[in-house]
């Protein structure tokens, strides 16, 4: 049996939900759940520093005392709270747990009969367990992620620029870069959906370079150079193997740029990962490398779709401009393959959304509100609209 998009499928089940579906995602669950639960006794070491960080915050009796703009001194607020209600050892299993079940709905797995689509899904909420399995940054910054791309309505759309935007000042300030990105990415998507591709383009590149500009003129050192500054001060240790630097010493913003392009490239198409001996480096890659061309086929699948149905709907474009500028974001300022996959983490799910994108357009017919998934779409349940 062929699918629409040209590719090779067979169905799962002939009706209802899969019974290996469901018992795949059931064992997704309890792996995840297990992960979460005792993660803290075969992590290493170098896991635990993000945790020790918030955990010597949350223990200061000064936490609670004026305005801060420091993201470790407001996230151990947030925990402080969110502990508060739940226990820690509770709090975390719980929270994954519903990431979980809002993952499983948004992406309508029991709708999708190609198991490849399945296997990376479950392999990315697996490295999600491990990696919101202690306190972090990203306990916080995750529902932030989730709001802006699934948000449906204008006031939605407001509100959950509000609280992006709230999130750059007192958590972490370059994440004003990657809404700047987001927006821009988002209007270059709608044109180059609309048919005006040279147009997209121009808007992209002038957008990518307007951070390197701004931060000349304000008289700031160049972006990328953070990159350096951590990994100087890493120098020598065991733990800084997969770190890397920028290619080109930084003159200007030229060569700010040039080096956050290539940092991408690195990141994202870790090719020289795959000539490491070291066997979870190559795994790496491998995983980086399906990932990308899953997330291309999804995009290629959208545009495909919302030029065929005049309607570039909400949720797929609001997904695939974020992790577009997430990703941009991650290259100004990642100084090894560890931190960019731990903070690749909060972009997950909108990239699994785009994931499957290809998997709903590929089930015969158009992609179509139906209701069943929350945030995706914005039609009436009987109109045809790209979600």
């Amino acid at each position: 049996m062929r699918s629409d998009d040209g590719t090779s499928r067979r169905p799962l089940a002939s009706g209802g939900e899969s019974p290996l579906l469901v018992a795949w995602w059931l064992l997704v669950f309890i792996c995840s759940m297990l992960i979460s639960i005792f993660s803290h006794q075969f992590l290493p070491e170098r896991f635990m520093y993000d945790a020790a960080i918030i955990h010597e915050n949350m223990a200061m009796s000064d936490l609670w005392v004026g305005l801060s703009f420091d993201g470790w001194v407001n996230t151990a607020r947030v925990l402080t709270v969110m502990f508060g209600l739940f226990s820690e050892a509770l709090a975390i299993p719980l929270y994954y747990a519903l990431v979980l079940l809002l993952s499983v709905r948004v992406l309508d797995v029991f709708n999708v009969d190609r198991m490849g689509y399945h296997l990376l899904a479950g392999a990315w909420l697996l490295c999600g367990a491990l990696f919101f399995s202690l306190p972090s940054k990203e306990l916080v910054a995750l529902p932030v992620a989730l709001f802006l791309c699934l948000s449906r309505t204008p006031v939605a759309r407001l509100a959950a620029a509000v609280v992006f935007l709230g999130y750059a000042a007192f958590f972490r300030q370059y994440w004003a870069i990657c809404f700047f990105y987001f927006v821009c990415s988002l209007i270059s998507l709608r044109l180059h959906v609309a048919g005006r591709s040279r147009l997209a383009l121009i808007v992209f590149l002038l957008a990518f370079m307007v951070p390197f500009m701004a931060a000349q003129v304000a008289g700031q050192p160049p972006l990328t150079e953070a990159r350096m500054m951590v990994n100087e001060d890493r120098m020598g240790s065991p733990n800084s193997r997969s770190a890397f630097t920028n290619a080109l010493e930084n003159t200007g913003v030229w060569t700010d740029a040039a080096n956050s392009a290539l940092a991408w490239l690195y990141m994202n198409i870790p090719l020289v990962m795959l000539l490491d001996s070291t066997p979870h480096y190559v795994l790496f890659a491998l995983f980086q490398l399906m990932t990308l061309t899953f997330f291309v086929a999804g995009c290629v699948s959208y545009v495909k779709q919302a030029r065929r149905l005049h309607d570039p709907g909400t949720t797929y474009p609001r997904c695939i401009a974020f992790v577009v500028a997430y990703s941009l974001t991650q290259s100004l300022f990642e100084p090894d393959f560890g931190s960019f996959l731990r903070h690749e983490m909060i972009m997950m799910v909108p990239m699994l959304i785009v994931v499957f994108c290809r998997a709903h357009s590929g089930r015969g017919a158009p992609i179509v509100d139906s209701g069943s998934r929350p945030g995706l779409g914005g039609a009436a349940p009987s109109s045809v609209a790209v979600n």
